[in-house]
């Protein structure tokens, strides 16, 4: 079953596809597409992110900037792309612009239903460019570079060797069970770049016995971080996408800050937390993956006092416990990469 935009009516089908187009004109939007279209990220966007490049990774070398007609490739994919005939194939995406329909244009639902299509418009974006396989670096050995094996870091993180793309996010790399398989690795990276963050939902229901309040002392408002989701206004964004004439300021990408205490730890389960946008969009950790919560090198974005420092550390030792008690085979892992960027962009419902 698909189902187009086109059959959108009226306000809905307006507002939806000015919000899209409007995003594809920011300017991170046009440099971010372009670099799908390339094949490779920057070298330095490469290493702006909570998944490691290893240090001597070849990209860095050879990759500091776009390709010549990179930029104008993208732009023209814009200048001919038409939102309206979009389709949404996901079983959940048909269900979200059921949804859409229904809710009245202004209410505080069609807002947010609102924001999630154009997180999802974004991605699959990203994921069509990627399916397009325009990459001026198919025969070059950059995507599959790997050091010696005496790089004992690397073979940590990548036990398996390296991913079937650059174009990643930490937290969103389980691309063997994504609909889309690695061009939805690219469609997370994208909307990371993007929006800030990988945009997240409070899926919990009020009558389950999740967490009742990881939110205590907050509004449950939109969210963003790298290493955490954390609760930051919706306004701008909203202001952005929907304003009547063009918005003077441009808010995106809506990156992480210390003015919010709120955490959501990736590291949690999604099923236990009940915060995510897509149900298959990260496996639980396994004892042999290593705990982000347990590196020694923090900023005031991840922990704005020592105690929530405190009390991320303590959650992770927990979770070592319990594997340590379960008594695994599996190794436990203590390697703590560490991340440059706020990853994460979270919405309430």
């Amino acid at each position: 079953m698909q189902l187009p935009l086109a059959d959108l009516d009226g306000a809905h089908y307006d507002l939806l596809v000015r919000a899209i187009s409007r995003v594809l004109f920011t300017e991170i939007a046009e440099i971010t597409y372009a670099q799908i279209i390339d094949g490779l990220p920057i070298a330095d966007v490469a290493d702006d992110t909570p998944c490691p490049i290893y240090g001597n990774h070849t990209i860095f070398e050879v990759h500091e900037e776009l390709c010549p007609g990179m930029l104008d490739k993208a732009r023209e994919f814009r200048a001919q792309f038409q939102p309206e005939i979009m389709t949404f194939i996901v079983l959940t995406h048909l269900h979200l612009l059921h949804d859409y329909r229904t809710c009245a244009p202004g209410s505080r639902r069609f807002k947010i239903v609102l924001i999630e299509l154009v997180a999802v418009a974004v991605h699959q974006l990203a994921a069509l460019l990627f399916e397009l396989d325009t990459s001026m670096h198919k025969d070059d050995g950059i995507t599959g570079w790997t050091p010696p094996l005496s790089g004992e870091l690397y073979w940590k993180l990548y036990l398996d060797g390296p991913l079937p793309t650059l174009f990643r996010h930490g937290w969103y790399k389980d691309y063997p069970q994504y609909p889309r398989g690695v061009a939805d690795m690219v469609g997370y990276w994208a909307e990371a770049r993007i929006l800030g963050g990988v945009v997240l939902f409070d899926r919990r229901d009020p009558d389950s016995n999740l967490d009742p309040d990881p939110y205590s002392g907050s509004d449950a408002n939109p969210e963003v971080d790298p290493d955490a989701v954390y609760l930051h206004s919706d306004r701008a964004l909203l202001d952005f996408l929907l304003a009547d004439a063009e918005p003077a300021a441009n808010p995106l990408p809506i990156l992480g800050g210390p003015d919010n205490r709120v955490r959501v730890k990736p590291e949690e389960p999604i099923l236990e937390t009940g915060i995510f946008r897509d149900p298959w969009e990260r496996k639980a950790l396994t004892s042999s993956d290593g705990d982000l919560r347990l590196r020694d090198v923090i900023n005031q974005t991840d922990y704005p006092t020592f105690q929530d420092r405190s009390a991320a550390m303590g959650r992770a030792l927990d979770r070592l416990e319990i594997f340590r008690r379960q008594q695994s085979d599996e190794p436990l892992a203590w390697w703590l990469p560490t991340h440059k960027r706020s990853e994460e962009l979270g919405v309430t419902m």
